[in-house]
């Protein structure tokens, strides 16, 4: 084949420019196609009357929506020509001219690679950010992924770079995707996990996603982030693995399965009902020696905060002081002769907090600190404990901020523990073995969902349906639909349900809807309910709910239980929508998040049935907890709330072990590492040796319109 044809048919596959070129293919339509494919035809014979015929064509057609297909083929024959400059004026052109054209992110590609050509490295880059891969023809994006990625490492932009050479890696057949495994891998390695997390989930479904999932677990697996590493897992194996991928993603599970599990249900404690007794307290009249207590008692968390102090105060046996405003005021408290609890406020900030942890280790008869409560608290406390030497019982549920040997303790439930225990008693106890899951679209929602997915199928149960909305928003419409079949329908199918729905409403309208339909859904709730499931069609309707193939159509409930990993008030909004969506029949369920006033209130009685987890229960009727009941009562005036409990068992947990003669910080360090079945209200505990607490959640029910225990 000549050079020139050569040069021609290359122009007409690389930029769609005249399947007119191609023997035997149809010539395109439209007076700018025919000539632009003359143009270029004419290339066969002679480059340069194609270059000749493409100016001449943007000079007299500047409003052509051809404009920037023939201005980049035009650079293309300028640059084989050896006229870069040409090629540069021509495509500046085209991005001036059309700078949201359907070609315009080709015309950068070939504007960057020709800057790159001349040296000008540095305006190449400047281009190639603007780059959008997915708007580039399929033909021509591995060159221009390529192109991007080579200048985002050269300009150290290392996002950048894994994201190109990502989108390079799944536009690869499968047999030589792997080779760009290494080169990947640099570029991930030097970015920090919270970036990491942005790109992969920037990446979605697509495969090179697994990639990066399997660099933030193996990441967090090493810096021991268990629930992080947990979660990488959970993504990494729901996604399209290739066989190197599949190798690591079992290195990581084994590894995951090798350690010890604080965030699960293996090795935990057995519940509460098994383990009654007394409740265990120490004489602190006989003791010496201060509780250090740091808490937000300023701000929006000054409640929650009160709260778990009077728990503290009652395990200190600091009672009849009325509130506890009276210790904040004075900063300190005391039993004459007793234990002290010496409290600071955190303010709800990082730097309060670690200032806190910092004063109370000046005090030296401080043997320990309970707290704080807030995630951007207890990071910064647990550092200043272990600069100090203090122990800290915080009051998180993330395992991260425990390192071996540092005397950091963390006592709350962790979303892992609470996802195994909320599907063990779904599979296992109420035999719900088909899951769909509602969750909100932030980082609570996104882990929750892979924890529990990961723990019903753990089971043998099965997730049928996922649907995730943004946090906060009332309409849950479109994700109720999307779990109940809507998202799979054809169009016909889609209008023949609108007939139905408005032949439904017209004859509830006029008093005629045939019993199988008399609880319909007026006209605009998009969906008849699910009592119309298997009706009759409708007298002169002609409409049923199946298609003319027999197809069942929506709402198709296939899920026996919903979980929704969200706040009470958005639990409430969603019951109503359930039912005018048609789903009914199905069991909700949630997290400890569930336990508040708000969800019977707003939930109503279409939440008879449902369950979620907790950290305490306080008409549970093991003896022990209805005597912290009693003398909280007593003290306070008011029944204990979770917070309560978790502060009591804290201080309880110090107060024991100086009983039990730990007389300095070192040794209630040790007492406490070696803490086994301790029978604490809010559940028994049991500390694992890097000081990450093993414990079951309590399961609470709604039956009769109230909260029952299901223990």
């Amino acid at each position: 084949m000549r050079a020139g044809a050569a040069l021609a048919l290359l122009l007409a596959a690389a930029f769609g420019l005249g399947c007119a070129l191609l023997p035997g293919a149809e010539r395109g339509v439209g007076a700018d196609r025919r000539i632009v494919d003359d143009a270029l035809r004419a290339a066969e014979r002679d480059p340069a009357i194609a270059r000749g015929r493409l100016a001449a064509f943007l000079r007299t057609h500047p409003g052509s929506p051809l404009f920037d297909d023939a201005a980049l083929a035009l650079a293309q024959l300028e640059r084989a020509a050896g006229d870069e400059a040409g090629a540069e004026s021509t495509l500046r052109a085209a991005l001036a001219r059309q700078p949201r054209g359907d070609r315009t992110d080709a015309v950068r590609v070939e504007l960057a690679d020709l800057l790159v050509a001349r040296g000008a490295s540095d305006a190449a880059w400047v281009e190639a950010q603007r780059v959008r891969l997915g708007l580039v023809r399929d033909s021509e994006r591995p060159r221009a992924a390529r192109l991007v990625a080579e200048l985002a490492r050269a300009h150290g932009d290392r996002r950048a770079e894994a994201l190109a050479l990502a989108r390079l890696r799944d536009e690869t057949p499968a047999e030589g995707a792997a080779g760009y495994d290494a080169e990947i891998g640099r570029a991930l390695a030097e970015l920090p996990t919270p970036v990491l997390l942005q790109v992969a989930e920037g990446l979605g479904a697509r495969p090179s996603a697994a990639l990066v999932w399997l660099e933030i677990g193996e990441r967090a697996e090493r810096e021991g982030n268990r629930a992080l590493a947990i979660r990488a897992f959970a993504r990494a194996e729901r996604a399209t693995l290739t066989p190197s991928d599949g190798a690591r993603l079992e290195r990581l599970g084994a590894d995951l399965e090798g350690r010890a599990a604080p965030g699960g249900l293996a090795d935990a404690p057995p519940r509460l009902r098994d383990v009654d007794g007394e409740l265990p307290l120490a004489d602190t009249d006989e003791l010496s020696g201060a509780i250090g207590v740091v808490l937000p008692l300023s701000g929006p968390f000054g409640s929650v905060a009160e709260q778990t102090l009077r728990g503290v105060l009652l395990a200190a046996g600091v009672y009849g002081r009325g509130a506890s405003a009276d210790v904040v005021a004075a900063e300190e408290a005391a039993p004459a002769g007793g234990l002290r609890v010496v409290v600071r406020d955190s303010g709800g900030t990082a730097a309060g907090a670690a200032e806190a942890v910092r004063a109370l280790a000046a005090e030296p008869d401080v043997r320990a600190v309970v707290g704080p409560l807030l995630t951007e608290e207890v990071q910064a406390a647990a550092d200043a404990a272990q600069e100090t030497g203090l122990p800290l019982l915080a009051l998180t549920r993330h395992e991260s901020v425990v390192r071996p040997g540092a005397g950091v303790f963390r006592l709350a439930l962790t979303r892992r523990m609470e996802a195994e225990s909320l599907a063990e008693y779904a599979v296992g106890s109420r035999g719900l073995r088909r899951i769909a899951i509602l969750y909100p679209k932030d980082d609570y929602g996104r882990e929750f969902e892979e924890l529990l997915w990961q723990a019903v199928e753990a089971r043998g149960g099965r997730v049928v349906g996922v649907a995730g909305y943004v946090p906060g928003g009332r309409d849950l419409a479109a994700p109720i639909r999307s779990l109940v079949g809507w998202s799979l329908l054809s169009e016909d199918q889609r209008a023949r349900l609108a007939a139905r729905d408005a032949e439904l409403a017209r004859a509830a309208a006029a008093g005629t809807l045939p019993a199988a339909g008399a609880a319909a859904t007026a006209a605009g709730a998009g969906l008849a309910p699910a009592t119309a499931r298997g009706a009759q069609p409708l007298s002169g309707a002609g409409f049923a709910v199946t298609d003319p193939d027999a197809n069942e159509l929506p709402p198709i409930v296939d899920f026996d239980a919903l979980f929704v990993p969200d706040a009470p008030d958005m639990v409430g909004a969603l019951v109503p929508q359930l039912a005018e969506q048609g789903v009914d029949g199905v069991v909700l369920f949630g997290p400890s998040a569930w336990h508040h006033p708000a969800l019977l209130r707003d939930g109503g009685t279409r939440l008879e049935g449902a369950f979620f987890t907790s950290s305490f229960d306080a008409a549970h009727p093991a003896a022990l907890v209805q005597e912290f009941d009693r003398r909280y009562a007593s003290a306070f005036g008011e029944e204990p709330t979770v917070f309560a409990a978790q502060g009591f068992d804290a201080a309880n947990l110090v107060a024991l072990q100086l009983a039990r003669g730990a007389s300095d910080r070192e040794s209630l360090r040790r007492s406490l590492l070696a803490t086994e079945l301790y029978p604490g209200v809010s559940g028994p505990t049991t500390f694992d040796p890097d000081g990450n607490a093993r414990k079951r959640p309590f399961l609470l029910g709604v039956a009769s319109g109230g909260l029952v225990s299901l223990e």
